[in-house]
Formats: C-alpha cells, structure tokens, sequence
C-alpha cells in the first residue's frame, strides 16, 4: 500500500506527519461498523456517497466480495485529520487476498495511474480523464469516482458494459455543478437536481440527455 497506510510505510514525507490508516486496518481494527459498509455483489449496480476515512459517517467503505476470499474495499480518502498528509486525494480501491503470506501483497492499492512515482496518483477522480474508471473485467467490475455531496464523494460500482455511458452522465453532472455553483437560481436548481435524480435511478442516458438539454438552455 506504500504511503496510503502507516502499517506499510511510515512516512509520506520525512519531517511531516505519518499517514492515516486505511479501511483494511481499521476494519481489522474494528474501527469500522459493519453498518458503514455497504456490500456490493459483482454484477450488481449501486451507488453511496463516502465520507472521507479519517472523519465518522454513515457509510464509510464499499466492500464488493470475489472468489477465494478475496474482495475488494473503497474508500474516500481526503487530506484531514489524521489523513492530513497523503501523496493524492480521491476514490482508492484496495484489492484484498486474506490468503496471500504474510507480506506477499496481503493487500494492494490499485493505482490509478501507474506511471506516476510512488502511488503519487493512486486515486479515482471524476475530473481526471484517465482516473474516472476502473474496469475489472475478469470479475465483470467496474467502479467510477462521481461528484461530491455535503463533503462526501460518490462512488459508483456497475458492470463492465453499463460503465461508458455512466462515466459519461457522471462527468456531465460534474460539468453541470461546476457551472451552475450554490448559491443556483430555481431554474438551475432544478435542471441540476433533474439530471442527479436520473443518475440514481441509473438511467444514465436520461440523465445525459436532460444535462444536454439544461446547458441548450443556458446558451
């Protein structure tokens, strides 16, 4: 996991203070509820807003089962409290193998971007073209970083083939915020909270097409 743990290196930085810790210890730690959890099947669709690791929420980590033992965790991590020193911010997934000897890979980050040194850009970010999805094909997988919500950053685990056009309405909402930042005017309001409610309803082309039609709209 390099810097994104203590328990596997103690410092991001030297003469700054240590990393945080991440879902795997915590939960090991039981630090973390089996409430703030939310398990997710493969093949399945759904949705939750993560509060950031290092601060209580409701919901925490997405844990999404696999063969073997082994499964996934995803958190949302942000540079506070004791996570106040990172090397990136954003949706990280862990890959766990319970099975694996005692430092072989117990568990890995998966990095979002492996030619950045170091797990420097190990996130999940909506706004980065090459950081808004990962795919697990083999498990028929796909995980996608969305927006954020009263400080807490959405996640969103699908199927493979639903990925493209979720991606795509994500980034469109994204686009919609920015555009139309709080405070919002009634019109933008409701265009905004439109396209979001489709999103929910995982009727991406629906939200797609009502983001088309609020920025036709506005030009």
């Amino acid at each position: 996991m390099g810097p994104w743990d203590i328990m596997s290196e103690h410092f991001v930085e030297r003469r700054q203070p240590p990393p945080g810790i991440s879902s795997f210890t915590k939960i090991r730690l039981g630090w973390i509820g089996l409430e703030q959890v939310l398990l997710v099947t493969p093949g399945e669709t759904a949705m939750t807003f993560l509060s950031p690791l290092s601060r209580k929420g409701e919901k925490l980590v997405v844990k999404i089962p696999l063969k073997g033992d082994r499964y996934y965790l995803i958190e949302n991590r942000q540079p506070v409290g004791f996570d106040r020193i990172l090397p990136d911010s954003g949706i990280l997934i862990l890959k766990v193998d319970p099975n694996a000897a005692e430092g072989s890979g117990t568990v890995k980050v998966v990095d979002a971007n492996p030619n950045a040194r170091h797990f420097s850009q190990a996130t999940f970010r909506i706004e980065q073209d090459n950081r808004n999805l990962y795919l697990d094909d083999h498990y028929k997988i796909a995980v996608l970083p969305l927006w954020s919500e009263k400080g807490e950053m959405g996640v969103l685990v699908t199927t493979p083939e639903k990925s493209s056009a979720a991606r795509d309405a994500a980034v469109m909402i994204r686009t919609l915020l920015t555009r139309y930042p709080e405070p919002r005017g009634e019109s933008q309001k409701q265009r905004v909270e439109d396209c979001i409610a489709a999103f929910k309803k995982f009727a991406f082309d629906d939200c797609m097409q009502k983001a088309r039609e609020a920025n036709l709209l506005e030009n």
